[in-house]
């Protein structure tokens, strides 16, 4: 057998246990990281429509819920949005109430570049040291895309109606896109009146 027969059949065989390597990981990941996801949206449904107790799929596999209080009367909708940002598609979760404004929104998955459009994502302090080591007035931590509560959708433009941050200009239009696609998305399939 030459060699070239036998490194090309060696070649073969690391290829193939490698691939079945992968597919293996591939199977016992898949359902925990599936559920994960699903935890995740779920918890993420409380966050963007608080006064919701109750969330109940607007049509079968849309991903819109409409969200309920305690009396079964519709406080809002939500929906999940997406854009292309700076380092690839944001996916975006946003409540949207039943006046046509938005509640909350938050960022559900990004590939924004860490130390820059990353930190739009993440909830940062606005205190100062004089707060920290003083008598001074605590403040909760903040997101940058709490600036699109209160929101509609007309207002989601940067420069109008919302600020970018400096230096994030194309994570914080992409933020704003991915939130006027949740709502698109609401007011598509939503049998019941949003503005």
């Amino acid at each position: 057998m030459s060699n070239t027969v036998r490194f090309t059949l060696v070649l073969t065989i690391v290829c193939a246990a490698a691939a079945a390597g992968v597919g293996a990981v591939y199977l016992v990941t898949k359902a925990p990281i599936a559920d994960k996801a699903l935890l995740t949206e779920q918890q993420a449904r409380t966050q963007v429509l608080p006064d919701a107790v109750a969330f109940e799929e607007v049509e079968k596999d849309c991903g819109i819920y409409a969200g309920r209080d305690p009396e079964g009367k519709l406080v809002g909708h939500v929906a999940v949005g997406e854009a292309h940002g700076y380092g690839g598609t944001l996916r975006l979760m946003l409540g949207l109430g039943t006046d046509g404004r938005i509640v909350k929104a938050v960022v559900l998955a990004h590939h924004e570049t860490p130390g820059l459009g990353a930190e739009l994502t993440k909830r940062q302090s606005t205190d100062t040291l004089w707060t920290c080591l003083g008598n001074g007035e605590r403040h909760a931590p903040v997101a940058w895309t709490d600036r699109l509560s209160k929101k509609t959708i007309d207002k989601l433009e940067i420069g109008k109606g919302v600020d970018a941050k400096t230096g994030c200009t194309i994570t914080s239009r992409g933020i704003t896109e991915a939130a006027k696609d949740a709502i698109r998305n609401i007011r598509e399939h939503c049998p019941e009146k949003t503005n």
